[in-house]
């Protein structure tokens, strides 16, 4: 009995701390000024990518607006989230799990050193580094323009860019499936549809996609989900995590073996990389995501691997 002592003051300690977090940041409300600039920003994004026809708008998440409702006010921070199929494919062939990183997508929000509206995306450098891209010209300039052409007419000076393009690992959990690749989809989904504090925001069959631009893809398909409530108490001191860390993006692969595998983000890893914190919120949805995902593919946590 005594050896079980520490874990429990540990789960006491969480769930204290998880409580405080709440009490803390429950009453801070955040003004509709506050609003005014990012989404006049957001809208200028929706704009120009609606505006080009080889572009897609998947969804757009409002985590500021997301987060209040579900009593986690934090400042503006609202993602646009968009497709082009034929950048997507020619990434892709070179490393599947990239597909954790797309479709391209661009946050406006209040950034906290000025408190001004600026947007942010990630940058082609990124994304190699973190998934060992070839530096391919092409595969570079179309990546930059796309990014370019969401941000046109945008000031320059409201552009922010990231203090590091790179990560010490790829920062991603993998965890291995006892099913195939379609009991594996459906038990992952009906993992995140039986969280009452979490939304589905649809899924990308990247396989299929590819295939229309003459890449050939083993399965591969990314599922975007999120919790407003938690990922609102995380985002309340670092806004930008709502590029990459929110909405959560799992990837559902099959490697040459046949083997299914699912893959996300380590949250901290993330938050490291930004020189952002979100403490003990990241904490918790990291160890949740690992169990509860554990759970539906019928392997121990403790096999979860980072890469």
């Amino acid at each position: 009995m005594k050896r079980k002592r520490p874990l429990t003051i540990l789960a006491l300690f969480i769930s204290l701390a998880a409580c405080l977090t709440f009490f803390l940041l429950r009453d801070e409300s955040v003004s509709a000024s506050r609003f005014v600039e990012p989404d006049k920003l957001f809208v200028a994004l929706e704009a120009n990518v609606r505006s080009q026809s080889d572009f897609e708008v998947m969804v757009d998440i409002d985590h500021a607006r997301l987060g209040a409702k579900a009593g986690s006010p934090m400042p503006p921070a609202h993602v646009l989230i968009w497709s082009d199929p034929e950048l997507e494919a020619s990434i892709l062939k070179h490393n599947p799990l990239a597909a954790v990183d797309l479709p391209l997508r661009v946050l406006a929000y209040e950034d906290k050193r000025t408190g001004k509206a600026a947007v942010i995306a990630n940058s082609y450098d990124f994304l190699a580094q973190r998934h060992s891209l070839p530096d391919d010209a092409a595969i570079r300039s179309r990546y930059e323009a796309a990014i370019s052409k969401a941000t046109k007419g945008i000031p320059k000076d409201v552009i922010a860019t990231f203090s590091s393009n790179s990560m010490p690992d790829a920062g991603l959990v993998t965890l291995t499936s006892r099913h195939d690749f379609a009991t594996t989809e459906k038990r992952i989904l009906d993992a995140i549809q039986a969280q009452s504090d979490t939304v589905s925001f649809g899924t990308v069959d990247f396989a299929r996609r590819s295939k229309t631009y003459g890449v050939d893809l083993r399965p591969l398909r990314l599922i975007l989900f999120g919790g407003p409530g938690p990922g609102g108490k995380a985002m309340a001191s670092a806004p930008t995590l709502g590029l990459d860390a929110f909405c959560q993006k799992l990837v559902i692969w099959q490697d040459e073996d046949g083997t299914v595998r699912v893959t996300f983000n380590d949250l901290l890893a993330l938050a490291e990389r930004q020189n952002v914190s979100g403490g003990l919120p990241l904490q918790i949805i990291n160890r949740r995501l690992k169990e509860t995902f554990s759970a539906a593919l019928d392997e121990e946590p403790r096999n979860a691997t980072s890469e």
